[in-house]
């Protein structure tokens, strides 16, 4: 019963974590719209989110232990920070240049499958091996994902730039569960106590760098962002980094010993799709989707019904081992 509450309340913050997420897609095609620069789009939401994490650890007096642990290896946050943060607002800035947020967050869902087709080269335990029931399960959502796009495939026009934004999401979603799972392996080995929180913190701090070379690069171009673009990219720092951030670091942390169950977590993500969807649909007038839209969003529910089955499933099958 204990591994089936723990792996509700994961789903609970995945789901929750989804909800503010999907703000980054909604709020970089508002600035996108507007003309924005896609290089301060990703710089400028890092470099806030930096300070809000910092201070929220410091009044929890949780930092020094960050710092110490920074201080000692600094190299992994700046590896996986640049990896899994860094190059995934810069993919995901530059993709909403080409289509709506929407269809940002539906091709993103492809970490779903991600996630799981790197466990082998990620794990040296158990985990390595890839669950088939759930691979399969997350195919179709993936499959779901794909019938979405067919009706923006009808023009030329609107092809090419599909297809440039399908790649660059692609990138964001291979480095996305890359970059997380692999800091908390390290976490495993080093034996470095770190919250959900501490983590963000971290790779946050790791790809400043990376930052500091496209804001180079956005300075030479087009000089300092406009107040309407600072103002957005703060928002995007509070809602998408801090709460949907934190919020689905903490509901991997809580299931990250079964492959099963992250795999179910993770797939909580494809709600950014409703939620983007809606957020454009208020904000920017954005219409609703075709007869492809809404079967893709048919098997997608379909997908994460069968996900939350599985598990349950599975859980009162231990349960009841662990009894007899």
């Amino acid at each position: 019963m204990e591994a089936q509450k723990q792996f509700i309340k994961a789903f609970g913050w995945g789901v929750i974590a989804s909800f503010f997420l999907s703000s980054t897609f909604i709020i970089n095609s508002v600035i996108s719209g507007a003309g924005g620069h896609w290089t301060w789009t990703a710089n400028l939401r890092t470099l806030f989110l930096i300070p809000i994490l910092a201070l929220v650890l410091l009044f929890t007096k949780q930092l020094k232990t960050l710092l110490i642990v920074l201080k000692k290896s600094p190299w992994v946050f700046v590896k996986w920070g640049t990896v899994g943060f860094g190059i995934l607002y810069t993919s995901l800035s530059v993709a909403s240049l080409m289509v709506p947020g929407w269809m940002v967050a539906a091709i993103f869902q492809i970490n779903i499958l991600a996630g799981m087709l790197l466990s082998p080269f990620i794990y040296k335990d158990e985990r390595k091996f890839i669950p088939k029931k759930s691979l399969l399960i997350s195919v179709l959502i993936v499959l779901g994902v794909l019938v979405m796009q067919f009706e923006n495939f009808t023009e030329l026009y609107v092809f090419l730039p599909a297809m440039m934004s399908f790649f660059l999401v692609l990138i964001g979603a291979i480095v996305w569960p890359l970059g997380n799972r692999k800091l908390m392996v390290v976490c495993e080995e080093e034996e470095f106590k770190l919250n959900a929180i501490q983590r963000v913190l971290g790779m946050s701090i790791g790809c400043i760098p990376l930052m500091i070379v496209i804001g180079i690069v956005g300075f030479v171009e087009v000089g300092l962002p406009s107040q309407n673009q600072v103002m957005s990219s703060f928002y995007s720092a509070i809602f998408s980094g801090f709460l949907g951030g934190v919020a689905f670091y903490k509901a991997t942390q809580m299931i990250h010993q079964s492959p099963i169950q992250l795999a179910a977590v993770e797939a909580t993500q494809v709600f950014e799709i409703i939620f983007a969807l809606i957020g454009e649909m208020f904000l920017m007038n954005a219409p609703i989707p075709g007869i492809y839209g809404q079967v893709g969003m048919m098997m997608i529910a379909v997908g994460i019904l069968i996900h939350l089955v599985n598990n349950w499933k599975r859980s009162k099958k231990w349960i009841f081992q662990l009894k007899v």
